[in-house]
Order: C-alpha cells, then sequence, then structure tokens
C-alpha cells in the first residue's frame, strides 16, 4: 500500500480537525442558553487556559504557579496574570495564596470551572459515541492505533 501524497494527507487531518471542531461547537450549542452565553464568551486563549489548568493541576490540587501557566500558555507573566484576573471573575478559576511563597499565588479550577470542563467532556463523548456506532470493533481499534500513532508522532516532534 503507497503512502498517500503530502496533500492528500494534510486533506485528511484538515477534515478530521474540522469534524472535531463541529462536534465540540454542536455539543456547545446543545447546552442551556444561560451556559452557552458563559462559554461563548471565552476567547480561545481563556478555554485554552482552563484546558492547561484542569491538566496541570491534577498533579497539584492546591494549584500551580502563574509562571508555569505562563510557560504553558507560552505568554509573558504580565499578560497571563490579566487572563486570570478575567477567568477568576468569570468563576471559571480560583486564586489561594502560595503556602510556599507568601508573595505568589496558585491558580486552580473554581468548581464551576471543573463542572464546566467535566459536563463538556461528557457531552463531546456522547455525541462521538453516538456517531461511532456505525464502526466495528476492528476500525475503532485500528482508529485507536491511529490516534496514538499522531499522537507519539506530534508530542514526540514537539520534546525535540
Amino acid at each position: 500500500m503507497s503512502t498517500p501524497p503530502n496533500s492528500a494527507r494534510r486533506d485528511i487531518f484538515i477534515t478530521l480537525f474540522q469534524l472535531m471542531d463541529d462536534i465540540r461547537r454542536d455539543c456547545l450549542k446543545k447546552r442551556p442558553q444561560t451556559q452557552q452565553k458563559r462559554v461563548m464568551g471565552l476567547t480561545m486563549r481563556q478555554a485554552g487556559a482552563l484546558v492547561n489548568v484542569e491538566i496541570l493541576t491534577r498533579n497539584h490540587p492546591k494549584g500551580i504557579a502563574l509562571k508555569t501557566l505562563a510557560q504553558n500558555l507560552q505568554m509573558t507573566v504580565p499578560a497571563t496574570s490579566l487572563l486570570v484576573e478575567n477567568m477568576v471573575n468569570k468563576g471559571f478559576l480560583e486564586r489561594t495564596p502560595n503556602p510556599e511563597d507568601r508573595r505568589a499565588v496558585c491558580i486552580r479550577l473554581s468548581a464551576d470551572g471543573a463542572e464546566f470542563i467535566e459536563s463538556t467532556r461528557k457531552s463531546i463523548a456522547l455525541e462521538i459515541e453516538k456517531h461511532t456506532e456505525v464502526y466495528s470493533p476492528e476500525e475503532i481499534k485500528t482508529l485507536g492505533v491511529l490516534v496514538e500513532k499522531l499522537v507519539a508522532a506530534y508530542y514526540g516532534e514537539q520534546e525535540k
């Protein structure tokens, strides 16, 4: 079996990314109107910060340093501070004093932020399940292998 030309591979991935974005958007549209307004009010940078905080605090439940978040978002500390302030005001994040450094704060998801992430993941999972029922277990297994290869290629290159 020959490898598709670069343009064909690129088209496959563009279609995949568009599909995932459409699924995410459709899931958000199915939320109650009040939640939609709140979520649609987030910028892409704020949504990215929310997910980053959730991931980074898995091993640090008391919170992460502002500097850590800034590095992950590839932003300056002052710009990240403004972003966090906005997210605190919207109720998605909370700041607490850093027990190890009185001049610093720890950032973590608020209860609302954690609930938002969890409910979004659940609704996306249900949507995906609904649309993947047409695939055999073998096809799902093959897709899993392909996704693992994609993840390894992407994140492996980032570490170089």
